[in-house]
């Protein structure tokens, strides 16, 4: 009956557990912390990348330069055959490589204002993709109309 009464030791086996106890803890808070960091990292990432293609191909949209070496039936698209840079925009510290592509002519787009008798439309599909840190890529299309006299 003395062994079960005798308690020494106790607290030091108690204080043992609870510490290997905390230090799993803290190892599984400071992996999950590090995760999320990764995360975020990441996320920033895409959304620099989506705003460099985003920057380009807005540029692209308006750029007088690329359409007005574009002509239909000769040259169909750019830079290849217009003349302009192969070497991608510089962006934010991000590059974009743009091409703009003759589609088709037709008739105005709709809410144009222009009068369908005098002008038409020819249609670009202008395309980017944008790369980044840690080989990140994004791509956008975008239609573009552009309104010329027939």
């Amino acid at each position: 009956m003395n062994t079960i009464r005798n308690e020494k030791g106790v607290a030091l086996v108690l204080a043992m557990v609870m510490l290997v106890l905390m230090t799993i803890l803290g190892v599984l808070a400071l992996s999950t912390s590090t995760t999320e960091i990764g995360i975020s990292g990441n996320y920033k990432m895409a959304q620099e990348i989506f705003y460099t293609a985003d920057a380009a191909i807005e540029r692209a949209q308006t750029d007088s330069a690329i359409y007005s070496t574009i002509v239909p039936g000769t040259c169909n698209s750019w830079p290849v055959c217009g003349g302009g840079s192969t070497t991608p925009w510089s962006i934010s510290g991000n590059t974009a490589n743009v091409s703009v592509d003759y589609l088709t002519s037709g008739s105005l787009p709709p809410g144009s204002g222009s009068d369908p008798e005098i002008f038409q439309a020819y249609y670009f599909l202008a395309t980017t993709t944008a790369s980044g840190a840690n080989g990140s890529e994004y791509m956008v299309e975008s239609q573009v109309a552009r309104i010329v006299p027939k």
